[in-house]
């Protein structure tokens, strides 16, 4: 049995965006087969325990190489029509969903196996058990969505855009499907990542405050790697669209409206426009509730608001109190998952935004 690690954004635990209800019944059994066969093709792809582990510095080119692979798969397989919101990849990043019935899940198959390297090497980064669900702090008030989000509306003109690239620092539980495996430990990871205006771009990898590893990228890079290339709108309304081009399921949908977003903050470090407009937008979600001040991951005081799948995983995402500021997004079991040996509160995997 193969090593198997749930998506980076939870595609795997909520596979896949709802078929279309038009087209439900008569192409069902069609599209299960079509997964059937993708999830196998994806799954021989992941290295046995055994296999030789991964650097940091091969961590972008096995992403960009395997990600083809999902493309080429889905091509054979008659289900090029479902690639459109699916075929996102990143130079530096983890592997952004796929939001399709067939290429959401076998995204996660392949987001997996890169997460599921241990990386060593010239970072010298290692194992770490995992962390501890974020504790609310019953000392200090907690403070509602729509409070922080007018907040942030009222810095959007402040000083600052949104840029290509981000600075954070993460963290994915590695797992195995037979349910005889306990869930893998894996290092935190800490990467800086900027673009320049002709698409080429750096990727730098930093362990003690330190760049230990740079990756260079040619002119051009952004444009066929980023998964969200054109700069983000600056009011809620845009934004909502803007996100929808990439995954419809956003409308109405706290969870797959987190899901974006986590997936826009692996691309885009947000301006004060930008943070008004996706803390505007999170507020109009009503699966999106309160769960308290918390400190986040690098020690700074936040509100927590979650975002809950049929009952079994949660996004969260951690803000600024006073500015809206995205300061984390994090992956959690809500659910006992003896498969994957999960409990709830077990977090799954979490990203920490520095600047």
């Amino acid at each position: 049995m193969n090593a198997l690690f749930r998506n980076r954004s939870g595609a795997a635990t909520p596979s896949s965006r709802p078929a279309d209800p038009v087209h439900e019944e008569g192409n069902r059994e069609w599209r299960e087969a079509r997964d059937r066969t993708e999830l196998a093709a994806l799954r021989e792809m992941v290295p046995p325990p055994a296999a030789a582990r991964l650097s940091p510095t091969r961590h972008s080119e096995l992403e960009a190489h395997l990600m083809n692979e999902i493309n080429d798969t889905a091509a054979t397989s008659g289900a090029a029509k479902w690639r459109s919101a699916a075929d996102r990849t990143s130079a530096f990043g983890w592997l952004t969903p796929g939001r399709s019935m067939s290429l959401g899940a076998a995204a996660a198959v392949v987001a997996a196996t890169v997460a599921g390297f241990a990386i060593t090497g010239s970072s010298g980064q290692t194992a770490v058990a995992a962390p501890a669900p974020l504790k609310v702090e019953n000392f200090r008030a907690t403070v509602p969505l729509a409070t922080v989000a007018k907040r942030a509306a009222a810095l959007a003109g402040s000083h600052g855009t949104a840029h290509r690239g981000t600075h954070r620092r993460e963290w994915a539980l590695g797992m195995w499907d037979d349910g005889k495996h306990k869930p893998e430990q894996m290092p935190v990871i800490e990467t800086r990542d900027r673009w320049n205006a002709d698409g080429s771009g750096e990727a730098q990898d930093i362990k003690d405050g330190r760049v230990v590893h740079r990756t260079h990228l040619p002119a051009g890079s952004w444009e066929k790697l980023a998964g969200f290339r054109s700069t983000p709108p600056t009011t809620v309304r845009g934004f909502a669209d803007y996100l929808a081009k990439d995954n419809p399921d956003i409308r109405g949908s706290a969870y797959w409206t987190m899901d974006s977003v986590e997936g826009l903050l692996r691309d885009w470090t947000p301006g004060p426009a930008q943070t008004a407009a996706i803390d505007g937008l999170l507020a109009e979600r009503s699966g999106l509730r309160a769960l308290g001040p918390v400190k986040d991951r690098a020690g700074r005081q936040g509100q927590a608001y979650g975002a809950d799948f049929k009952g079994t995983v949660r996004w969260t995402i951690i803000l600024d109190e006073h500015t809206g500021r995205i300061l984390g997004t994090e992956l959690s079991s809500i659910k006992t998952d003896p498969k994957m040996q999960l409990k709830p509160g077990d977090v799954e995997q979490y990203d920490t935004y520095l600047d």
